[in-house]
């Protein structure tokens, strides 16, 4: 299985990670409900993904206009990836009305 994970394009690595890490806070922000540090973890977190996904995101543009043979693979790819959009908002949304 960890082979398989490896042999995927490095944008759907990151956002099946990013999924991961987002999906384990929301358990920690619901098991440990009285602890606030899982809140501002969450907040970092989610910053610093932004950044990461978004750079990706970037460069999956660039190699849009560069990789002209390669445009479906590239198009599919930044959907996965900007599929984690809707859910760290819908994530956010469950955790702001938990609060």
């Amino acid at each position: 299985m960890e082979k398989d994970f490896l042999k995927l394009p490095l944008a759907i690595q990151m956002a099946i990670v990013s999924f991961g890490i987002g999906t384990v806070l929301l358990l920690l922000h619901f098991i440990f409900k009285k602890s606030d540090i899982i809140i501002v973890i969450g907040i970092y977190y989610v910053l610093i993904a932004f950044l990461v996904n978004g750079l990706m995101f970037l460069k999956l543009i660039i190699d849009w206009f560069t990789e002209i043979q390669s445009r479906h693979k590239i198009e599919r790819q930044a959907l996965i990836l900007f599929a984690n959009v809707p859910i760290s908002f819908v994530y956010f949304l469950i955790v702001i009305s938990t609060l």
